[in-house]
């Protein structure tokens, strides 16, 4: 058995902000991560379904670059001071899901993904949603509900 959690992160354990529509993306996003965390588990037990977790991450990272297309159209359109800061840290991340989704798909190995899933990715997500999306979404919620 993996020692991986289930799930990777709990629904009721992010953090809320102050714009409920990144609330709800951030909610989307975490269903996502605990359904390609379901088949990363698998894979690493001896139950690889390789075709099913190309999907899922496919499905999650095209989900992850509209959140941030989001985000970013609307830091730029209320003119959030921060935006570069923000938007940078958006593209870092989208660079490190391209490199792991290729990796993937190059060797089919679930362990640098389920790593990254399981470990990198919900400190960087706990981290970000409380600091950037916090102060983020504080800021927009002066023009948007």
């Amino acid at each position: 058995m993996s020692d991986f959690p289930n799930p990777v992160l709990a629904i009721e354990d992010i953090p809320p902000v102050a714009v409920e529509s990144m609330n709800a993306t951030h909610r989307e996003e975490v269903e996502l991560i605990n359904r390609l965390g379901k088949l990363l588990r698998a894979a690493t037990d001896g139950a690889p379904d390789d075709a099913a977790i190309s999907e899922q991450l496919k499905t999650w990272l095209e989900h992850t670059r509209r959140h941030f297309e989001r985000e970013n159209r609307l830091m730029q359109e209320y003119g959030f001071p921060p935006y570069a800061v923000h938007a940078a840290e958006h593209a870092n991340v989208l660079t490190e899901l391209e490199a792991l989704r290729n990796l993937w798909e190059q060797n089919h190995d679930p362990e640098p993904l389920a790593r990254y899933v399981f470990d990198r990715w919900p400190a960087w997500f706990d981290m970000h949603v409380n600091s950037m999306d916090r102060v983020t979404a504080r800021f927009l919620s002066q023009f948007i509900s």
